[in-house]
């Protein structure tokens, strides 16, 4: 459960954050379980903590290129020393992890608690039998992230995500123990149903009452239950209640409302336990012929694919990294996304909730490879109840997927274990559907050259034993699968950010957006871009991960994400790119070619280009554009004209002024504009954020540019930027977005690149001004006052 901020709190559970103070070193130390080991030469920090991103980059790393050449073959460990409050002292004590990555062994007070080899899902342990009452207890984890071999992408190492103390009385809600459907909804009325698991930690049985009041985002009581339970000694029992809310405020990607479910378990008029529950009111609905529908509002999944890692902050997660990365997809049009390849951050979710996002919840990537092949038999139903249980109150989720791109697909043997996750899920929550991302045309390998009917064949098997048909990279032969399978709903789980196979080819280098495969059918319900965001990992040096995302890991906009834009959109909007093949694209594989655009530049500063013939494009939703260069107009286009939104304007190049003009039945709506840059001349800062709570956990992203006399940005600039930050706070991390750098994340500098940079700035635990201030060699020095409260 996460507790969120809100009209509603706890008054008799509680919940102890727990990340802070505790004790780190790299190495394997037998003795470190033990109460009274010295720790006393240990690095003491904060988590959420990822040891992998304060490394060197190791171009000789084994498998450097899945983890993005940060070093992470070591065993590590965590200590933390506490008392008992007085509140505490006769309570149940429970440790939550969010997620320890890799291969976590826990101790308290020497006593053995348990492992958790997979790194991606939540855990906790009963602390109660072996805590000291009275004097200092000592928490020890053991970390060990040397399993080959290891994820395909950036996974980071260590305790990642956060920790938490539950403090409660014997008889409590279970863990992740209330679960919330809205099996009948209406503008006028909503039927919300109620499912709370009650468990009793004592020996004889207990009867009990349990109590729901739901509560609206102003704070008001819309709906109450109450129910009685018999919980026997040692067990848990369900407690089931029907509540009625009038005119509930439904939540959509649009309008994301929330409600909260405040829970109360009570023994003989007392209570021993309250819980709070976020939820949404709202009907998803799925029609073989029509599509997908929200509220009975016909939608379209206009996703990206994700993975964890924040950039220069690594695995650790931050809910304000996270949350500026949102925001710049919401930018976009995005109204969803899609969770690859394993659960993330219970606060991401929380995020999508209130942010609006539509989530593909995904359990694994490979099952029977890489290092999950050791784990799958005995650990697949624990890892996956972990996300089912804990994510599906949330109405962001739609869909669950049990796996990506698995091995042997159609084969006998993955289809039982196909069968096998997807009852599952049905069973633990039988109110979504279940996908697989699936590129069946990869198994047996003769597919790939095979024909378009023995594609068809084969992945019918696939498609009769999921809910959804989720393909990877196949909207080629979209129309011939309906064909096939004409009760079969289609969702393109990963299509390329710019082209589109072609014949029977995956890779066809097409230059038409597979957005348009989406809208012209009904059947297919949405899209999901790899990837929407660049990340450490899936590289080979030089680079450190893959760069072909719509968006750097900085969370800087590439030119080739406002494509999608206007393909997405519903505010109208312009942009101009400008085509230049002198760009540095990165060290990119061969077989990643088709992940890429043409390189383009969004500036008007090419030298390089003096007296010659430019190709630029304006990427845009409205009727026509009209090109000005200079004070001339140059061309007005329509866009009817150009069905594959590739609006392309040959012109020479000449230093001055470009502008990009929108209109909407013959109204100016929007414009975009450009201006050649002279000599750099001055830094400056850009803070997203000038205000910070004061809680060592909150994060100002600063973009340090490097522009001339008059601010416009030196997009060539190159220049090693120095940091000094003034106060209680913490340069957390520096990026350029140039993944070919070997320059560190953690330091104090930063090379531009393409003009500007980035710096992290976290707050400290106490209030007072920060300034961060950034100076270069040939520039006029700039800073930015940040204020912590």
């Amino acid at each position: 459960m996460t507790v969120v901020a809100s009209k509603v709190s706890l008054q008799h559970r509680r919940v102890i954050p727990f990340d802070t103070d505790w004790l780190f070193t790299k190495g394997n130390y037998a003795g470190a379980r033990n109460p009274g080991f010295d720790d006393s030469r240990w690095r003491r920090l904060d988590v959420p903590h990822d040891w992998s991103i304060e490394e060197a980059f190791d171009p000789e790393m084994e498998h450097g290129g899945s983890h993005a050449y940060l070093p992470r073959w070591t065993v590590a460990w965590y200590r933390k020393k506490f008392t008992l409050d007085e509140a505490d002292q006769a309570r149940r004590i429970v440790i939550e992890f969010d997620g320890v990555h890799n291969n976590s062994e826990v101790w308290i007070n020497g006593h053995y608690l348990g492992s958790r080899p997979y790194g991606y899902v939540p855990f906790q342990y009963d602390l109660t039998p072996y805590l000291h009452r009275d004097g200092e207890n000592v928490l020890s984890v053991k970390v060990d992230n040397t399993v080959m071999p290891p994820d395909r992408w950036y996974s980071g190492s260590g305790i990642y995500r956060h920790v938490r103390l539950l403090s409660t009385d014997p008889v409590q809600v279970a863990q992740w123990g209330t679960y919330i459907t809205t099996p009948q909804v209406s503008e006028a009325s909503a039927k919300v149903v109620i499912r709370t698991n009650v468990r009793n930690g004592y020996a004889e049985a207990k009867a009990c009452t349990v109590t729901t009041e739901i509560v609206d985002a102003d704070g008001a009581v819309v709906g109450r239950g109450e129910s009685k339970a018999v919980v026997p000694g040692g067990e848990t029992a369900e407690s089931a209640q029907e509540i009625r809310v009038e005119t509930p405020k439904r939540w959509s990607p649009e309008q994301p409302s929330l409600y909260h479910a405040y829970t109360t378990v009570a023994v003989d008029g007392q209570v021993t336990d309250d819980y709070i529950t976020p939820f949404g009111i709202r009907e998803i609905r799925f029609d073989s012929r029509e599509g997908f529908f929200v509220n009975g509002v016909g939608t379209k999944l206009k996703g990206v694919c994700i993975h964890h890692d924040l950039g220069c902050l690594g695995a650790a997660y931050n809910d304000r990294a996270m949350e500026r990365r949102l925001a710049v997809l919401k930018e976009m049009g995005c109204n969803a996304v899609r969770f690859a390849h394993n659960p993330m951050a219970a606060e991401l979710l929380d995020l999508c909730d209130r942010m609006g996002f539509l989530v593909v919840d995904e359990a694994f990537d490979k099952w029977k490879s890489l290092y999950y092949a050791e784990l799958f038999d005995e650990w697949w139903q624990a890892d996956l109840e972990a996300m089912l249980l804990r994510d599906r109150n949330h109405p962001s989720i739609f869909l669950w997927s049990v796996g990506n791109e698995v091995e042997q697909q159609g084969q006998d043997s993955m289809l039982e274990m196909l069968e096998l996750l997807v009852k599952h899920c049905h069973t633990v929550d039988p109110t979504r559907p279940v996908t697989c991302a699936l590129e069946p045309h990869n198994w047996p390998m003769s597919l790939r050259s095979g024909t378009v009917e023995e594609k068809v064949a084969h992945t019918r098997k696939l498609a009769e034993r999921v809910d959804i048909l989720g393909l990877n990279y196949q909207e080629q032969w979209y129309e011939q699968y309906r064909e096939a399978m004409p009760d079969t709903l289609i969702l393109g789980t990963e299509t390329f950010p710019f082209y589109r196979g072609k014949g029977s080819r995956v890779k066809g280098y097409e230059p038409v957006n597979p957005w348009f495969d989406v809208v012209k059918h009904d059947y297919v319900i949405g899209q999901f871009v790899w990837a929407g965001i660049d990340y450490l990992g899936e590289s080979a040096y030089p680079s450190k991960g893959w760069s072909s995302g719509l968006i750097d890991t900085c969370g800087f906009r590439k030119p080739v994400s406002y494509l999608q834009e206007s393909l997405w959109s519903e505010e109208p909007m312009v942009q101009i790119a400008v085509f230049d093949d002198t760009l540095e694209q990165g060290h990119t594989p061969q077989w990643t070619k088709h992940w890429m655009s043409p390189p383009m530049a969004s500036h008007w500063t090419f030298p390089h280009y003096e007296g010659r013939l430019l190709r630029l494009v304006t990427f845009t939703n409205c009727e026509s554009v009209e090109l000005v260069v200079g004070d001339e107009s140059y061309e007005e286009k329509m866009l009817a004209d150009h069905p594959d939104r590739l609006m392309v304007w040959h012109l020479p190049y000449a230093p001055g002024r470009v502008k990009a003009v929108g209109r909407i039945g013959g109204r100016i709506v929007c414009t975009h504009e450009l201006v050649t840059a002279g000599e750099a001349r001055r830094l400056t800062l850009q803070a997203d954020r000038t205000r910070l709570a004061a809680d060592g956990i909150d994060l100002a992203h600063v973009e340090v540019i490097v522009s001339d006399e008059q601010g416009v940005p030196v997009p060539g600039a190159k220049h090693a930027i120095s940091f000094t930050l003034e106060g209680e706070g913490t340069i957390l991390g520096v990026d350029n977005g140039d993944l070919n750098s070997d320059e560190p994340y953690k330091a104090n500098a930063r090379s531009a690149y393409h003009g500007r940079c980035l710096v992290v700035v976290q707050a400290g635990k106490q209030a007072g001004t920060l300034r961060l201030t950034a100076s270069a060699e040939g520039l006029e020095a700039a800073a930015v006052t940040i204020v912590c409260e």
